[in-house]
């Protein structure tokens, strides 16, 4: 290392010194200044011959350091200081000769002040992004439907996302005559892409031709289609439940993209499960082909649709909370389904998650 190092003249090494954007300044064992590069130089312009002139100015000035503590103990010492309201990381390390005698001390100022400035850009940033997510999540909570009554349903449901924003939605809507369409959904992930996602479905359920949704098929053909053309990443999906009610008929005909909480159909007599395979709805897939499936529906049964949030949970032993506890809470209070699930998790986890919870509960009158 010696041997490089002797290639090089003494003055290309202050030259290194004096290009170095932080102070840097090199203290004698009084601890009087000796050599400061030009850095330095340039920022304390008068503050330099105030020092050369006034015995009380040079000794404020070379109290501007932590090197006398240096200078006293050999120590490396990193601490902030403040000269003229302005903050500095001062760090100051021993220098020592070739008999290992300790002849002075090296200072480098570094000023606090862009961190600062970058600290509070970044605090406001921050802030900006959380009230934007508040905004997103009051937006989705818009998107939710109305507790009470629609038509001949009775409305409730459960919705406590994991975050501000959720990445499970569900509704129900009029679509002609007797038909009710609903359906349940759950976008892998969270945050704002999976938030957005929600309000995509939202959007295109909403506007699709009534000859398509009383087609559960073709609804999630035409779901498909229109995701692709948003050109996501082919890893981005979500699944999908979507089913139409015949009031008139007392039937569901439904089909299922990927959903695996199969939705429940129960009352105080029996309980089924609404089981159907299908693939999520993603871009990497070019094509989706979805079967369908019916089941009757009459008064007095609960129609309970729900996310893996709220099967898959745990406890503090790591046990999943599973589907045969869930079935079991549901019918424990079938005038208050969803209070019932809601305490028996909460019981059960001991009120922790880590995924989005949904339900949504239709009772048939």
């Amino acid at each position: 290392m010696s041997q490089g190092r002797s290639r090089y003249s003494k003055e290309f090494f202050f030259q290194i010194i004096n290009s170095i954007a932080d102070f840097v300044r090199v203290v004698d064992t009084d601890n009087d200044v000796i050599y400061m590069n030009g850095a330095m130089e340039d920022a304390l312009g008068e503050d330099l011959s105030l020092y050369e002139k006034n015995k009380f100015a040079k000794q404020v000035f070379n109290d501007f350091s932590v090197t006398r503590r240096t200078l006293e103990t050999g120590e490396v010492i990193q601490q902030d200081q403040y000269y003229k309201n302005k903050s500095y990381s001062v760090k100051t390390s021993p220098l020592w000769n070739s008999n290992g005698e300790l002849v002075g001390a090296v200072e480098v100022f570094r000023s606090n002040n862009r961190d600062r400035i970058l600290h509070k850009q970044l605090t406001e940033r921050n802030k900006s992004l959380n009230q934007e997510m508040i905004s997103a999540a009051s937006i989705q909570k818009a998107l939710l439907p109305d507790l009470g009554f629609f038509q001949n349903l009775k409305v409730n449901y459960l919705y406590h996302p994991q975050d501000h924003i959720s990445g499970d939605l569900f509704d129900l809507f009029s679509i002609s005559g007797n038909k009710i369409g609903f359906y349940v959904s759950d976008t892998v992930g969270h945050g704002f892409a999976s938030g957005m996602t929600t309000m995509f479905i939202n959007q295109v359920m909403r506007t699709l031709p009534v000859e398509i949704l009383l087609d559960p098929v073709k609804t999630l053909r035409e779901l498909h289609r229109k995701f692709k053309d948003l050109h996501l990443d082919k890893g981005f999906y979500f699944t999908i439940f979507y089913g139409v009610y015949d009031k008139k008929d007392h039937k569901i005909v439904y089909s299922n993209a990927g959903h695996n909480c199969p939705p429940l159909l129960f009352n105080q007599k029996e309980m089924k499960t609404l089981e159907l395979t299908g693939l999520p709805i993603m871009s990497y897939f070019e094509e989706l082909d979805h079967q369908v499936k019916e089941s009757p529906c009459y008064p007095g049964d609960h129609l309970l649709l729900y996310t893996d949030g709220l099967i898959e949970c745990t406890n503090k032993k790591g046990e999943n909370y599973g589907l045969h506890r869930f079935q079991k809470a549901a019918v424990k209070f079938p005038w208050d389904t969803l209070r019932g699930i809601e305490e028996d998790v909460k019981t059960f986890t001991g009120n922790r998650s880590k995924d989005d919870q949904s339900a949504l509960d239709l009772f048939v009158f």
